[in-house]
């Protein structure tokens, strides 16, 4: 519903991770394969074995597809990495023999293995995958000194490896100190970074709480507060002079105030936590929006607005949750009550496409600034001139915004500064 939940633990973040792992994996892969199958016949100054090389791509891309189904199914998450990270550090190993051992430009995925199973696994992962890196390449080029396999020679020149232990010695010194540091290095700052992470992801839990509670708690009183009000006013309403009339009739329009700030964040922090629960039904969305209408055309006439419904009444239902589809009609037009200035216009209009139902709200009020129409719909967004001038709790357009997206819907918002501003939500039809 409306924006993505943060993962609530450590194997949530490591699905996630592991998921963008297989698919970044298995894109280059497929990539590669193509590159090298379309290549195969052509000449070029890397003399290399296109057909095992394409075979070792496609089998990338089947475990990358495989590990994305094991996922799907469920399977552990921490085991299947640490598969992941051993197979892809073993197709690398034959990658880079295929490419010429260690005159091969590929033993820089050596590099990039550790830093993944740092991503992924942390520092031990980095660690355990950099042994297996510098155990596997030293055995390529162990049996390549002892001639059990042959350097591929991708760069044209024929090389007696058997004749070169020093060298290859040096060779494998040079890549698995660098690299071993490098896991060492990146485990220890993806750990300090997991476990920061975790410290705010718990801060935020915590702040949630807090604001849950006290929002829930503070609706009774006030609810309470706002009946001995109505008590008052009826009671004494003949008794009280205009003053304390005045005062009286504040005081219960800041309490419903109140009511409708705490409402909006119990609403907002229910469908993040994705406890607000949709009741589908079919819904005659021009009927709706005349009882909308109705409900605010006191305010908007108090306010001297022009408020006007275009709607044909042969458009057919709509499957949605009429409640909050109506709450979001609502908020949109005191939006727009709160943003005009009196003698602007006021339209509610609605607008049958194929495949959807398109409910606009437009004003002749001051517009939104360019600055803000990128945010408008994030949580405590108000314009600066806004916020001084119209106090709320910045949460009335995110709950829109998140009702409509829980529908399955889209919403936007068009504006022109000094002009007003249109906006619109589509609901799947």
């Amino acid at each position: 519903m409306g924006n993505a939940p943060i993962p609530d633990s450590k194997e949530d973040t490591l699905v996630q991770d592991l998921h963008s792992v297989f698919i970044a994996v298995g894109i280059l892969t497929a990539g590669l394969s193509m590159l090298i199958f379309a290549a195969g016949s052509r000449t070029f100054a890397l003399q290399i074995p296109t057909r095992p090389l394409t075979g070792l791509a496609f089998g990338t891309l089947l475990f990358s597809l495989g590990g994305l189904y094991g996922l799907e199914r469920g399977w552990p998450a921490h085991t299947l990495a640490w598969v992941a990270m051993i197979v892809y550090t073993v197709l690398v190993t034959v990658v880079v023999h295929l490419t010429g051992g260690p005159m091969s430009p590929t033993v820089a995925l050596y590099l990039l293995l550790v830093v993944g199973a740092a991503f992924l696994l942390g520092q031990k992962g980095a660690v355990g995958v950099g042994l297996v890196s510098a155990i596997g390449y030293g055995v390529v080029l162990l049996l390549l000194y002892w001639g059990v396999i042959d350097l591929v020679p991708i760069w044209g020149l024929s090389i007696d490896a058997t004749s070169l232990g020093g060298l290859l010695l040096v060779n494998w010194v040079t890549l698995c100190v660098p690299m071993m540091v490098t896991s060492m290095l990146a485990g220890a700052v993806t750990e300090r970074l997991h476990r920061s992470n975790r410290e705010l992801r718990e801060s935020e839990r915590l702040r949630q709480n807090l604001t849950d509670m006290l929002v829930h708690d503070l609706r009774n009183p006030i609810t309470s507060l706002l009946g001995v009000l109505d008590l008052l006013g009826m009671m004494l309403g003949d008794h009280l002079t205009e003053t304390q009339q005045q005062l009286l009739s504040n005081a219960r329009h800041s309490g419903h105030m109140l009511i409708t700030m705490v409402s909006e964040m119990l609403d907002v922090s229910k469908m993040e936590a994705g406890k607000l629960q949709l009741t589908l039904e079919p819904v005659h969305l021009p009927t709706l929006l005349q009882e909308s209408a109705a409900a605010v055309a006191g305010l908007a006439q108090l306010e001297e607005l022009t408020l006007r419904v275009e709607a044909d009444p042969q458009i057919p239902a709509v499957m949605c949750d009429r409640q909050l589809i109506g709450r979001v009609v609502a908020n949109l037009l005191s939006n727009a009550i709160k943003h005009t200035s009196e003698g602007g216009v006021i339209t509610l209009r609605l607008e049958r496409r194929p495949v959807e139902a398109v409910i606009s709200v437009e004003d002749t009020g001051s517009g939104i600034p360019p600055e803000f129409l990128g945010r408008i719909f994030e949580k405590f967004t108000q314009a600066e001139q806004d916020a001084r001038a119209h106090r709320g709790t910045g949460l009335g357009l995110t709950f829109c915004k998140m009702a409509v997206e829980a529908h399955g819907g889209r919403i936007w918002v068009e504006s022109e500064l000094g002009k007003g501003s249109t906006f619109s939500f589509a609901l799947p039809a």
